[in-house]
This record gives structure tokens, sequence and C-alpha cells, in this order.
């Protein structure tokens, strides 16, 4: 399950972790979470091999003047 980072909403911790609560604020970060849920869910329940990767924006400003978003 490919979760995201808007899940969290507009927090105010510097960082996030699996015991961050999540506060989604758009239809998009609503349905990301009840993904990320019904898979917990599943898996605790059938025992299945069943995961959420919970992805962020990559961007830094330490990243290499060769990639194309730090030349735009």
């Amino acid at each position: 399950q490919a979760s995201s980072s808007e899940m969290y909403g507009l927090i105010q911790e510097p960082m996030q972790s699996e015991i961050t609560p999540f506060h989604p604020r758009s239809p998009y970060a609503v349905a990301k979470a009840y993904g990320h849920w019904i898979t917990v869910n599943y898996r605790e329940s059938f025992g299945l091999h069943a995961s959420s990767g919970i992805l962020f924006n990559h961007e830094s400003p330490l990243r290499g003047i060769e990639f194309v978003t730090r030349k735009v």
C-alpha cells in the first residue's frame, strides 16, 4: 500500500514517525489514511503479509545540481 505524508495534515512537529497521529485535510489524504488503516486491519485480522510505505517529498537543498528539479 503506497501511503502519503498528506495523511498527517498540518502538523507542528518537525519530524513524523509511526506513532504520529493522522489529521488528513483533503479527500485524497482521507483516502490514503483509509488505505493505510484497512491494510493494518487485514494484516491483523487475517495474518496477511501486508504493509504500507508512507511516501514523503524527496526534494532537498542538498540535492546535486545535476538533478532536473534543481535546474527549474
